[in-house]
């Protein structure tokens, strides 16, 4: 018997003595009452009669019901979902796993979605498998893109002090009135991080002061590869330094210094596995120790998750719903880089219906592109429509893609050749860190929105400031607001955080100093 990973989750029973509890239909062979037949991806189907064997994601059918979660305080929930979850998988996937164990094939179980992925199998298994009523589809692998910078180059290690995409919207005049993230903790799924490195080191949850680290609950490879932070591409440490980058002097390059940061390497050096995807979405739900995935604690998942990675496709894929739909019902705040034209080839502007999964997804906040501090459309940022409706908050735009766009032209960040190293780089992956940085603004201004997706959309759509865009492809709004190239416009943090704390009761109280031109010095938040 040989597999990658199965999870301890029911104590002591055995993965044969659940499949004997379960009805004694015998493994492999149909139902003859009631159930759909198990639907096959013609991708995989292909893929069968090219090779001879191929990898299988198996995605069962049974999903718990999550929805007494959204109710529950922060801890609580967590430890809801992730009990429902696992106990749902481990029970619905006994008699599939029995089965692959019987025929000694590889393969990892995971319970953030009800899946099983199987890195390489003949085709008699996938015949054997469609015999199984508890599996609702059956689909190829997939290999997502890393979304790629369409224009990279290096920066002086000196910086700007507030860097001019940060000052343009007003995530510095939000750290004058006291929100800089403080008590918030953002995630990344990327290619890594170097935690070494000047404006990323002081904010790392690993790192406990003194030179004294520890990684457990706050790093992980996707792939089961460093247990140390690391990056060997330089991806992830320039969109971590967007979300939380500040080395408290010269290179202040992040939206949220006073948040602390976690990351998982979904793309390590630069390639994004199902495999590595799924782990590390499993992680960001529940993070683990180093090595140790039958232990996973909830309570230190993070509030909201960046991911720059994505594929061209033109339709809806919904490989990756169920994880996404998981993180809602956890409250994590999922955030996706709309993709570049120059990943797939579009031209620039790439037009209509060119935004790529899982940026798409009706309930993830997509996020394009504007210029370095202009406020303008940057044309590599990828168009919607979605064809998957919004149906969580949809403002009577449901197909509207991007929700808001940010800076994402010439954004200078950390990287991880050096402890001192920059880059500035262009894309929709250096905007969505912005976004990712800027939930954890809000919901340090308004406490009462945190694990509120729907609520803090509406605030990051509402305090954007419009980028008419005229795109022509239906579903805009009046005026071109929102439209499929800039959303509902470009985001402004000072507005975003004043909205929050008004939204949780809160008040932004202005005191004058008496100047004559009556400018104020002093700002105050405070609660009825």
């Amino acid at each position: 018997m040989r597999h990658l990973q199965i999870l301890p989750i029911l104590g002591l029973l055995t993965l044969a003595a659940l499949a004997a509890l379960l009805p004694a239909t015998p493994v492999g062979a149909a139902e003859t009452a009631g159930p759909a037949p198990v639907r096959i991806e013609p991708e995989l189907e292909a893929a069968m009669r090219v090779r001879g064997e191929a990898a299988i994601l198996i995605d069962l059918a049974e999903r718990p019901d999550l929805s007494p979660a959204f109710a529950m305080d922060w801890e609580a929930r967590g430890r809801f979902v992730v009990d429902r979850l696992r106990a749902v998988a481990e029970r619905s996937q006994a008699r599939v796993r029995a089965h692959l164990e019987s025929k000694s094939i590889a393969f990892q179980p995971f319970w953030v979605d009800n899946l099983i992925l199987v890195p390489s199998a003949p085709r008699e298994i996938l015949d054997d498998l469609v015999g199984f009523a508890e599996i609702e589809v059956l689909r190829a692998d997939r290999k997502m893109l890393l979304v790629e910078p369409v224009g990279t180059a290096q920066a002086p290690e000196q910086g700007r002090a507030v860097e001019a995409n940060i000052s343009h919207v007003k995530a510095d005049q939000a750290w004058g009135l006291g929100i800089d993230g403080s008590g918030l903790v953002v995630a990344g799924i990327d290619t890594g991080v170097r935690y070494t490195h000047e404006v990323l080191l002081p904010h790392y949850r690993g790192n406990l002061g003194g030179g004294v680290f520890d990684h457990n609950y706050s790093w992980l490879s996707g792939d089961g590869g460093s247990p140390t932070p690391s990056d060997g591409h330089g991806h992830g440490t320039h969109t971590m330094g967007t979300m939380v980058g500040d080395d408290g002097g010269a290179n202040q390059v992040g939206m949220a210094p006073g948040a602390t940061w976690i990351a998982c390497s979904g793309c390590p050096n630069g390639n994004c596995t199902t495999a590595a995807l799924l782990t590390c979405a499993q992680w960001v739900a529940a993070p683990y120790p180093v090595g140790n995935p039958g232990s996973p604690d909830p309570a230190r998942r993070p509030h909201v998750v960046n991911n720059s990675w994505g594929d061209c496709g033109q339709s809806y894929d919904p490989w990756y719903q169920g994880v996404v739909d998981s993180w809602h019902a956890a409250g994590v705040y999922p955030v996706f880089a709309n993709v570049n034209a120059g990943n797939c080839w579009y031209p620039y502007p790439p037009g209509c219906n060119t935004v790529g999964n899982p940026g798409r997804y009706g309930n993830v906040t997509g996020v394009g592109s504007t210029g370095q501090s202009n406020g303008q459309y940057a044309s590599h940022s990828n168009w919607g429509p979605t064809d998957d409706p919004d149906t969580v908050n949809p403002n009577g735009y449901p197909t509207v893609k991007p929700q808001v766009v940010a800076p994402g032209v010439d954004i200078r960040s950390a990287v991880s050749s050096g402890n001192s190293a920059y880059a500035s780089w262009d894309g929709t992956s250096m905007s969505a860190p912005h976004v990712a940085g800027l939930v954890a603004l809000v919901w340090q201004a308004g406490p009462c929105l945190v694990g509120d997706y729907a609520a803090t959309e509406d605030i990051l759509q509402s305090s954007a400031v419009p980028v008419p865009y005229p795109t022509s492809c239906g579903g805009e709004g009046p005026g071109n607001v929102p439209n499929m190239a800039t959303g509902w416009g470009e985001i402004d943090a000072l507005e975003a955080v004043s909205q929050a704390a008004a939204t949780c009761g809160a008040a932004w109280v202005v005191f004058v100093d008496g100047f004559d031109d009556g400018t104020s010095n002093a700002w105050a938040l405070t609660t009825p």
